[in-house]
């Protein structure tokens, strides 16, 4: 008798593809600054399947793309304001920060460090609203958002406003939301069932000792639609384990679900993951995994 895993994802799976979907990081954050419009742009123009970034909402309740410091969720890091995003309104955070402050060029330069507000708009590197990242690519291209709550942010209210954007646009069937978790990812899941989630932090621990096991006959789906993991995890007990083979891949694919991989700049790696059918691949660098594609 074969061990096999009956529970899937239902019907049509837009994330599960033959030939690895390119996933541009941030927006491809090699480069230009993550999570601004002058990213999200150059790889749209390029030709990527998936615009990946982070979403949080302001003071305002306004969903702006971004990633901010673990734990806290501080942008000092990626821009010239020491500030949270959600204690602060749109308006301010347009008008004073900066989100290519920060970013460096081969050369080490910072491009970007010394341009006015007016310049730094012009440049696209403020920042960006989801809205406006829907309102100017639409049904044109696939999205993968991830919720970003750390510290004290807002966290079933971020969710509501981007379910209730998705549906404005008619987004259902284009947009694949995640999150580290696990409570807004239960939220989602029992809440709004017509939005597609990657498996949280959790679901994804759970899928992979299920397969690794030979016991995902037990592993239910219930709304996640894809997988997405590094090449290796370190797992309490077990420790590091190879997350980059077929097995688990043709395991977790049997369950009508995605895997993907994060986050992957190197030629070799995204070659490898390729052969064993990977169905995308996250990058910093979407021209290079393009270009592999196509070889």
């Amino acid at each position: 008798m074969t061990i096999g895993s009956k529970p899937k994802v239902e019907g049509t799976n837009p994330w599960l593809k033959d030939t690895p979907l390119v996933m541009a990081h941030a927006g491809g954050k090699l480069y230009y600054p993550g999570n601004t419009m002058r990213a999200f742009r150059n790889s749209f123009e390029i030709g990527v399947d998936v615009l990946e970034m982070d979403v949080q909402v302001t003071s305002d309740d306004i969903l702006v793309l971004r990633h901010g410091e673990n734990e806290t969720g501080n942008i000092r890091s990626m821009s010239n304001c020491d500030a949270l995003i959600y204690e602060e309104t749109y308006d301010y955070l347009f008008n004073n920060c900066n989100f290519g402050y920060n970013f460096q060029i081969g050369t080490g330069a910072y491009i970007y460090r010394d341009l006015t507000h007016e310049e730094w708009v012009e440049a696209e590197v403020y920042l960006t609203k989801l809205e406006e990242l829907f309102m100017t690519f639409g049904k044109d291209i696939l999205y993968n958002i991830e919720i970003k709550a750390d510290g004290d942010a807002p966290r079933t209210k971020t969710a509501d406003l981007l379910v209730e954007l998705i549906e404005e646009y008619d987004l259902q069937d284009y947009v694949l939301v995640a999150t580290n978790f696990e409570d807004i990812s239960l939220y989602i899941i029992e809440n709004y069932p017509n939005i597609m989630m990657s498996a949280s932090h959790a679901k994804a621990q759970e899928s992979i000792l299920k397969s690794y096991s030979l016991t995902d006959k037990f592993l239910k789906p219930n709304g996640y639609y894809a997988l997405q993991i590094p090449v290796s995890y370190e797992f309490p007990v077990i420790k590091e384990i190879d997350l980059a083979n077929k097995f688990l891949v043709s395991r977790i694919q049997k369950h009508n679900m995605a895997v993907h991989y994060w986050t992957i700049n190197d030629a070799t790696t995204m070659r490898y993951l390729i052969s064993i059918g990977a169905n995308g691949i996250i990058t910093d660098d979407p021209e290079l995994l393009m270009d592999i594609i196509t070889e």
